[in-house]
C-alpha cells in the first residue's frame, strides 16, 4: 500500500512538472521572456556636461520628464557624462531632459546637437553566451565525479540521472521564468546556478541513499 502511494506520489509530480515545462515552452514559443528593460530595444542620448555629474540629481530631473521608465548613468573615466536610456525618447523628451540637465550644470552641448540612438535588443543567447562554456565544464566535471564514486550504482545509469537532472532542472526553471514574466537579466545566472547546485546536491543525496 506504502509503495502504491509512493509511486501515485511520483507520478502526480512527473504530471506536474510535465505540465509546467509544457506551458513554458508554449509561453516562450509565443510570448517570449520577459527581459529585463537594460535588454530590451531602448532609444539612448549622451549628454557631455563637462564636470563631475551628481548622479541623482540627474536622474530626478530625467524622471521629471520619461518618469520611472528610465536608465541613467553616468560613463567616462572623470564621470563628466551622463547616458540616459528609455524605452522610448522623443525629440520633445530630449529637448527637455538636455534643457533640464543645463538647470543643474552649465555646458556646451545642446539639445539640438544630442541625437537619439537605437539600442537594438539583446538577443537571448547573448545574454548568456559567457556562462554556457564554463556551465559544460563543469557539468562534465560533475557528471564524470558521479560516475567514478557510484559506479556500483551503473557508470550508464549514474550518466542518464545527471545529465538529465541537470538539463530538466535549467529547463524547469525557464519554463518558470516564461511563465511567471519574471524580467530575464542580470540576476538570472545567480538562479542558474541556485537551481544547479540544489540539482546536484538532490543527486548525490540520492545516490548515496541507493548505493
Amino acid at each position: 500500500m506504502k509503495q502504491l502511494i509512493e509511486k501515485k506520489k511520483k507520478i502526480l509530480i512527473i504530471i506536474i512538472l510535465a505540465l509546467i515545462i509544457l506551458a513554458g515552452m508554449l509561453m516562450t514559443i509565443f510570448l517570449g521572456f520577459n527581459k529585463e528593460a537594460r535588454f530590451e530595444q531602448a532609444k539612448r542620448i549622451d549628454i557631455y556636461v563637462e564636470q563631475k555629474v551628481d548622479l541623482e540629481k540627474v536622474k530626478e530631473k530625467v524622471k521629471e520628464v520619461l518618469g520611472n521608465d528610465s536608465i541613467v548613468q553616468v560613463v567616462e573615466v572623470y564621470e563628466d557624462m551622463v547616458t540616459i536610456r528609455s524605452k522610448d525618447i522623443t525629440e520633445e523628451q530630449k529637448n527637455e531632459i538636455v534643457n533640464k540637465v543645463k538647470e543643474i550644470y552649465e555646458f556646451e552641448q545642446t539639445a539640438e546637437d544630442t541625437a537619439i540612438n537605437v539600442i537594438p535588443t539583446t538577443r537571448f543567447r547573448d545574454l548568456f553566451k559567457p556562462y554556457v562554456i564554463p556551465f559544460i565544464i563543469v557539468s562534465v566535471l560533475v557528471i564524470i565525479y558521479f560516475m567514478i564514486r557510484y559506479y556500483k550504482l551503473g557508470i550508464l545509469k549514474v550518466f542518464g540521472k545527471t545529465f538529465l537532472a541537470i538539463l530538466l532542472g535549467q529547463i524547469l526553471l525557464f519554463s518558470i521564468l516564461a511563465i511567471t514574466r519574471i524580467p530575464v537579466g542580470i540576476y538570472t545566472p545567480v538562479l542558474i546556478l541556485m537551481i544547479y547546485i540544489l540539482v546536484i546536491s538532490m543527486l548525490d543525496k540520492h545516490f548515496r541513499k541507493n548505493s
